[in-house]
């Protein structure tokens, strides 16, 4: 099916913007696919795409008196789903977790207080033992971070890494450490005593 021509859309639009309800309907029927199109290259969630092909040609709708109907009506119809959909991308960004400093710092005492009520050494002993199993980057991380103090922005630029990414190996390596502590603690509390 050949495009619209911008003769044919401008006599739709002027039609349309003098009342002509059928003659809108024309428009949206020539160039909801390029609209729909547009915004599914762009979102991944197929009832996204499908809401905001609606609110363009909505939006079109409610601002079309004020289109110049000598001007291309689909690089227009482009612009409002272009904003449209940065608008939903920023309305709806994901947000990190581990990336607010307070947050990080409130997990890194989850770790510590998990152990503070056990005993200090048998916990020191068991982390100790379990940090030496990590290979040297995963330890110097850890040592840069909680020993040397570093903050997670400081560790990504002097890593050359994103901040998620050094958050995220972070929280692995805790998880890790929680689990190997753990599991020690738990071995060592079934041991059978003497006596």
């Amino acid at each position: 099916m050949p495009a619209p021509s911008h003769d044919d859309d401008a006599t739709l639009i002027q039609a349309s913007q003098n009342g002509d309800i059928a003659a809108f309907g024309l428009l949206v029927r020539r160039h909801h696919a390029s609209v729909r199109a547009c915004i599914a290259v762009r979102l991944a969630s197929y009832h996204d795409v499908e809401d905001l092909t609606q609110e363009v040609l909505l939006t079109a709708f409610r601002r079309l008196k004020d289109f110049d109907a000598s001007r291309p009506f689909r690089p227009w119809l482009r612009g409002i789903a272009l904003n449209l959909v940065n608008n939903h991308l920023r309305k709806f960004r994901a947000i990190p977790i581990g990336l607010n400093e307070e947050l990080q710092q409130l997990l890194d005492l989850q770790l510590h207080s998990h152990f503070a009520n056990a005993d200090e050494d048998a916990s020191m002993e068991s982390l100790k033992l379990c940090l030496a199993k990590l290979d040297g980057p995963a330890r110097s991380l850890l040592h840069s971070r909680y020993a040397d103090g570093f903050s997670l922005s400081e560790l990504a630029e002097r890593l050359n890494r994103k901040l998620s990414a050094v958050s995220m190996q972070l929280h692995r390596l805790r998880t890790l450490l929680w689990q190997c502590v753990s599991d020690r603690q738990a071995t060592l509390n079934t041991r059978p005593t003497n006596g």
